[in-house]
């Protein structure tokens, strides 16, 4: 009788069942380590860099950016690529000027009229999207042109100087020796963990991310969704804006000059953040992460008095390596 043979079996590589483990370590906890890594790095390099003074400013720079993430963050989870937030700062900074400086609108009223003014941004953003079927990228693109054009109307490129206190006094005030921004930014940021973690809207926007189509299958109002997400990210915008413009004592034509951020970063850190430029996925708290690591490394380079070109370079860097990190997440997911 012939002996029977098995099949040759198919070669693979030894396995490293290590490798995938440490990978996923890197990928939840990397942020984390690569933030304590560079305090103490800039701590034992820098004399005055681990100081309550310097501590409190790194918080004040991280907060206007922080608020405008947070809202971005939302608007990506929901698988929307809201690129307006440039035109709505500038918008938003100029009718601040407008409405309190020129008009003599009282500090409040101001505000709401910022905010009422952002959820009509958010409304058009929305109409694009839902009712046109366009890009959101490509239609808050566009929309981020009008919303310059229109402050470019308003002001004739000039510069409005806020000489009326009420607006330093309130905005840049210091309650428990905090300003008032960080507190707001760690406003932002609780809420919008509540909101992801534990209310059936932030499951929704996660639903409506990973899969548009099978999350109105499943009962999920979609349109309404992207309209909440829409303007959640319109009101952060203005309200880190009104922050900003308040700190600065003037409104500028692009209200980016003095924001001191611009879309790449907040990409850069939302992506380092976890969120996915895919949707469905992503961690406020991680953005806060996040944009802190960013803020810490600013700081120190300027403590430092290295060039802007390589702050440039580092950002850039960072913004490849937060596209690279998003593209591996997918993969092992």
């Amino acid at each position: 009788m012939r002996e029977e043979t098995s099949a040759p079996s198919v070669l693979r590589p030894p396995s490293t069942p290590g490798s995938p483990r440490v990978l996923d370590f890197l990928l939840e906890n990397g942020l984390y380590v690569s933030t304590l890594i560079l305090i103490a790095v800039f701590s034992v390099s820098i004399p005055v860099f681990f100081t309550l003074e310097n501590a409190v400013n790194i918080l004040s720079s991280a907060a206007l950016k922080g608020i405008i993430a947070a809202g971005f963050t939302i608007t990506l989870i929901a698988g929307l690529i809201d690129t307006s937030i440039l035109g709505m700062a500038a918008l938003s900074t100029v009718l601040t000027g407008v409405l309190f400086q020129q008009l003599g609108w009282p500090l409040w009223t101001t505000m709401l009229g910022v905010a009422a003014a952002a959820l009509v941004m958010a409304s058009l953003n929305d109409a694009l999207v839902v009712r046109a079927k366009i890009n959101s990228f490509v239609a808050t693109t566009a929309t981020s042109g009008v919303f310059l054009g229109v402050c470019l109307a308003l002001t004739n490129g000039q510069t409005i100087t806020i000489t009326r206190p009420e607006l330093q006094t309130v905005l840049l005030a210091r309650p428990l020796g905090l300003p008032v921004a960080i507190w707001l930014m760690f406003a932002v940021y609780g809420a919008g963990y509540v909101l992801l973690n534990h209310t059936r809207l932030g499951s929704h926007l996660y639903a409506t991310g990973a899969n548009h189509n099978a999350a109105r299958v499943n009962g999920v109002p979609v349109n309404r969704v992207t309209h909440i997400a829409f303007a959640l990210c319109a009101l952060a915008a203005a309200l880190g804006t009104v922050l900003a413009t308040a700190r600065a004592g003037s409104s500028l034509l692009f209200g980016t000059q003095f924001l001191t951020f611009d879309l790449t970063e907040i990409f850069t850190a939302v992506l380092l953040g976890g969120a996915s430029l895919f949707g469905g996925s992503g961690k406020i708290e991680r953005n806060l992460v996040a944009v802190l690591f960013l803020t810490i490394l600013a700081n120190g380079l300027q403590l430092l008095q290295t060039g802007t070109g390589i702050w440039l370079v580092l950002k850039g860097a960072a913004f490849v390596a937060a596209i690279i990190l998003d593209v591996v997440r997918q993969r092992r997911q």
